[in-house]
Formats: structure tokens, C-alpha cells, sequence
């Protein structure tokens, strides 16, 4: 997701609906890798265990990294369509991020508080 030039990898538990986000500088392999072992250290650590993810095609170089590392498999969605549930929380959270910013004080927002907002 990205809002106002800011990154962010966005997920959303079906289950228990954890919306997490994280800002990422870019969506580079080694980076989106280092963010999706922060909220899964987030999930066993509440005593969840994650199996599956559901996703975009664009974490297909991922899928062998995940699988080795994690114990997890990743279903990605048909060519040139996104997954419907992430795509709605990403909807959501711009639009809770635009509300939070057209509350604030400022004419021009840093990206530094759009990072924030985002989290």
C-alpha cells in the first residue's frame, strides 16, 4: 500500500481480524521478507500459527524463502487480479490515515507523520 509516497505492507487476519502495518522504505525481497517475520514473531508470540498466506502475485519470489524459513505456504491470487479482503483493510486504513491527516494543523504533512499514521 502506499499513501503520499510512504510504503507500508499491510496484512489482515480472517480469524481474529489483526490488521498489522508496517512502513517499509521499499518492496524489495529482503525487506517485505524482514516485515512479514516481524508480525509473524507478533502472532506466535500470542500463540497463534500462521499456515497460509493469501496474497498478491507480487510475493511469488517469496514463496520458496517462506516455506523454508517460516513453514508457510503462500497462495497467491489468479494473474492480474488482488486479494479481496486486503484490498478492502487497505481501503480502510487510507481512509483512516486521510481523516487523521485532515485533522492535523498543517497545510503540507512530512512523510515521517504519514509513517506514523500508517502504524
Amino acid at each position: 500500500m502506499e499513501i503520499k509516497d510512504a510504503k507500508f505492507l499491510t496484512c489482515i487476519d480472517t480469524t481474529v481480524h489483526y490488521c498489522s502495518c508496517i512502513p517499509m522504505q521499499n518492496l524489495k525481497t529482503d525487506p517485505v521478507f524482514a516485515a512479514l517475520d516481524k508480525i509473524f514473531r507478533r502472532y506466535n508470540k500470542a500463540g497463534f500459527q500462521l499456515k497460509m498466506i493469501k496474497c498478491d502475485r507480487a510475493f511469488i519470489p517469496l514463496t520458496d524463502d517462506m516455506l523454508d524459513n517460516m513453514g508457510v505456504t503462500i497462495g497467491p491470487t489468479v494473474a492480474g487480479d488482488h486479494e479481496p479482503t486486503a484490498e478492502q483493510n487497505n481501503r480502510m486504513l487510507k481512509e483512516r490515515v486521510r481523516v487523521a491527516l485532515a485533522r492535523l494543523p498543517y497545510k503540507v504533512v512530512p512523510k515521517v507523520i504519514t509513517e506514523c499514521l500508517g502504524r
